[in-house]
């Protein structure tokens, strides 16, 4: 059964505190930053000569008229994907022949934000409608709670034990929830219009970043500040942590790629990819991200020495989504396409061709 929480007559510290209770399945200062070790523009260890092939597939809505993509989240398990549209419909499609297996409806504006959590158990969608919903993998997708009555939500992710989840959105306001015990389950920060949130995997630092283009380090634990570093010139779009590291790549509207040691608190790496807007960026392995935008084409960054070693092309329009499988990326935008490029076939293509030049070891 659906649980359905209106906030019209609840402050939002109330609503948060009322869904926290009602999920059970969930429950799961200031430091001036370092002077960065790198700073290059756009070096390419790559080539377009022999270009990356993906697989394309078109997301098609009720008239057969294209859907532009607006998020996508990565099972996972691996069996799915799950994929919003301007339509305001999520489509879960088998990771196996892209088919649409699932069509999960109730939003009533654009989606923003998807998410599995780690387990692959739920998925979380949230956007411009102010409602975050919670959908049931194990009841065929069904919905099982919904959260209205905040702002439009930007970006909405799962803690790294599944307890928890960090919503932000065009406020100043970080939105914990899920754990019953919790000092504070709304924080504030200094930066409007947030965009990113991220855990560090070891669940001591939430990143949060928005228009000030500054990376808000906050530990959830205690509910408070703990840092803030003046990253891009602009706003930031998106921000992850690689696996099992403290290291954070958040991406602009500069066109910068930045990696940030967040327990050194420092800038190890800037890398300007583009002239354009950068909004999503995707982990691939330990050593390499996925970046994206306005441009039209994805990027392939090598994060331990801050170079671009791979660009694939393709897409005809804005990408505005990424994610990434053990074995897959996926991107997705404005010209209504999903394309799925092999993880295999970008990491070992652009190693060999840097291995070639000597640029970049294995």
């Amino acid at each position: 059964m659906t649980r359905n929480l209106n906030a019209a007559n609840l402050s939002r510290r109330q609503c948060l505190c009322a869904i926290a209770l009602l999920a059970p399945a969930i429950t799961a200062v200031g430091q001036q930053p370092t002077a960065p070790t790198r700073t290059t523009e756009l070096r390419t260890t790559g080539t377009t000569s022999l270009p990356v092939q993906s697989r394309v597939y078109r997301l098609e809505g009720a008239t057969n008229a294209p859907v532009v993509v607006t998020a996508i989240a990565a099972d996972p398990r691996g069996q799915y994907l799950a994929v919003s549209g301007d339509d305001h419909v999520i489509r879960i499609l088998s990771a196996a022949n892209y088919r649409v297996v699932h069509k999960l409806t109730g939003h009533r504006d654009l989606i923003r934000s998807l998410a599995f959590d780690p387990a692959g158990e739920k998925l979380v969608s949230a956007g411009n409608d102010g409602q975050l919903m919670l959908w049931d993998r194990g009841d065929a997708f069904a919905q099982l709670q919904v959260m209205s009555g905040t702002p439009a939500i930007a970006r909405v992710r799962f803690a790294p034990d599944g307890r928890e989840m960090a919503a932000v959105g065009f406020d100043n306001e970080i939105y914990l929830i899920g754990r019953t015990v919790r000092p504070r389950s709304v924080l504030q920060c200094d930066c409007n219009d947030l965009r990113a949130v991220a855990y560090r995997e070891d669940g001591a630092v939430i990143a949060v970043a928005g228009r000030s283009g500054d990376l808000h380090l906050f530990h959830p634990e205690r509910g408070e500040l703990s840092s803030e570093h003046p990253l891009h010139k602009g706003r930031i779009h998106d921000v992850v942590f690689h696996r099992q590291s403290n290291i954070a790549v958040s991406v602009g509207e500069d066109g910068d790629v930045t990696v940030f040691d967040t327990r050194e608190r420092k800038l190890r790496h800037r890398v300007n990819v583009t002239t354009g807007k950068l909004f999503a960026v995707a982990v691939l392995n330990s050593h390499s991200v996925a970046v994206a935008g306005s441009d039209n084409v994805i990027r392939v960054v090598n994060t331990d020495v801050g170079e671009v070693t791979q660009t694939l092309e393709g897409h005809r329009g804005s990408i505005a989504a990424l994610a990434a499988s053990d074995d897959g990326l996926v991107s997705g935008g404005f010209d209504a396409m999903l394309r799925r490029w092999s993880i295999a076939d970008i990491v070992t293509y652009g190693a060999r061709i840097a291995d070639a030049d000597g640029s970049v070891g294995r």
